[in-house]
Protein backbone atom coordinates (compact mmCIF):
# COMPACT_ATOMS: atom_id res chain seq x y z
CA UNK A 1 0.00 0.00 0.00
CA UNK A 2 2.07 3.18 -1.00
CA UNK A 3 0.87 6.03 1.39
CA UNK A 4 2.11 9.53 2.31
CA UNK A 5 3.76 9.55 5.62
CA UNK A 6 0.62 11.40 7.24
CA UNK A 7 -1.20 8.59 7.73
CA UNK A 8 1.54 6.02 8.11
CA UNK A 9 0.35 5.49 11.98
CA UNK A 10 -2.99 5.08 10.69
CA UNK A 11 -2.17 2.40 8.56
CA UNK A 12 0.31 0.62 10.98
CA UNK A 13 -2.32 0.77 13.92
CA UNK A 14 -5.01 -1.21 12.41
CA UNK A 15 -2.80 -3.88 10.53
CA UNK A 16 -1.42 -4.67 13.90
CA UNK A 17 -5.07 -4.94 15.38
CA UNK A 18 -6.22 -7.25 12.81
CA UNK A 19 -3.19 -9.25 13.15
CA UNK A 20 -3.50 -9.78 17.02
CA UNK A 21 -6.82 -10.99 16.60
CA UNK A 22 -5.80 -13.41 13.27
CA UNK A 23 -7.38 -12.15 10.34
CA UNK A 24 -7.02 -9.84 7.40
CA UNK A 25 -8.05 -5.89 7.16
CA UNK A 26 -11.69 -5.17 5.97
CA UNK A 27 -12.57 -2.82 3.39
CA UNK A 28 -12.58 0.57 4.55
CA UNK A 29 -11.20 -0.63 7.93
CA UNK A 30 -7.84 2.31 7.53
CA UNK A 31 -9.57 5.35 6.82
CA UNK A 32 -6.65 7.71 5.95
CA UNK A 33 -6.68 11.35 6.36
CA UNK A 34 -7.50 12.16 2.89
CA UNK A 35 -10.19 9.59 2.66
CA UNK A 36 -12.00 11.09 5.59
CA UNK A 37 -11.50 14.44 3.88
CA UNK A 38 -12.81 13.50 0.55
CA UNK A 39 -16.97 13.95 1.00
CA UNK A 40 -17.12 12.34 -3.03
CA UNK A 41 -15.67 8.97 -1.30
CA UNK A 42 -13.21 9.61 -4.89
CA UNK A 43 -10.63 8.27 -2.86
CA UNK A 44 -10.09 4.52 -2.32
CA UNK A 45 -7.29 2.27 -0.31
CA UNK A 46 -8.07 -1.82 0.18
CA UNK A 47 -6.56 -5.63 -0.54
CA UNK A 48 -5.88 -6.03 -4.42
CA UNK A 49 -5.80 -9.19 -3.44
CA UNK A 50 -9.24 -9.81 -2.38
CA UNK A 51 -11.23 -10.46 -5.46
CA UNK A 52 -14.20 -9.44 -3.73
CA UNK A 53 -12.86 -5.71 -2.04
CA UNK A 54 -14.25 -2.26 -3.52
CA UNK A 55 -10.26 -1.32 -4.55
CA UNK A 56 -9.80 -4.68 -6.31
CA UNK A 57 -12.91 -3.94 -8.17
CA UNK A 58 -12.04 -0.55 -9.24
CA UNK A 59 -8.81 -1.77 -10.44
CA UNK A 60 -11.07 -4.16 -12.54
CA UNK A 61 -13.02 -1.50 -14.28
CA UNK A 62 -12.43 -1.11 -17.62
CA UNK A 63 -11.75 3.19 -17.25
CA UNK A 64 -8.59 2.35 -14.60
CA UNK A 65 -5.33 3.53 -16.18
CA UNK A 66 -2.16 3.63 -14.27
CA UNK A 67 0.07 6.77 -15.16
CA UNK A 68 3.21 5.81 -16.90
CA UNK A 69 2.73 2.13 -16.90
CA UNK A 70 3.63 2.25 -21.05
CA UNK A 71 7.24 2.65 -19.13
CA UNK A 72 6.41 -0.70 -16.95
CA UNK A 73 7.25 1.16 -13.61
CA UNK A 74 3.95 -1.18 -12.59
CA UNK A 75 1.99 1.56 -10.35
CA UNK A 76 -0.10 0.56 -7.61
CA UNK A 77 -2.38 3.57 -7.99
CA UNK A 78 -4.88 3.60 -10.64
CA UNK A 79 -7.39 6.74 -12.09
CA UNK A 80 -10.51 6.54 -13.07
CA UNK A 81 -11.43 8.33 -16.34
CA UNK A 82 -13.98 10.81 -15.98
CA UNK A 83 -17.48 9.78 -17.71
CA UNK A 84 -18.71 12.93 -19.78
CA UNK A 85 -22.79 13.13 -20.96
CA UNK A 86 -22.10 16.25 -22.99
CA UNK A 87 -24.12 16.23 -26.21
CA UNK A 88 -21.68 19.11 -27.95
CA UNK A 89 -18.65 16.85 -27.23
CA UNK A 90 -18.15 14.34 -30.60
CA UNK A 91 -16.28 11.55 -28.96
Amino acid sequence: MKKCSFCVQRIQEKKLQAKLENRILRDYEIKTACMQACPSGAIVFGNLNDKNSKVSTLFRDPRCYHLLEELHTLPNTGYLTKIRNDEKLNI
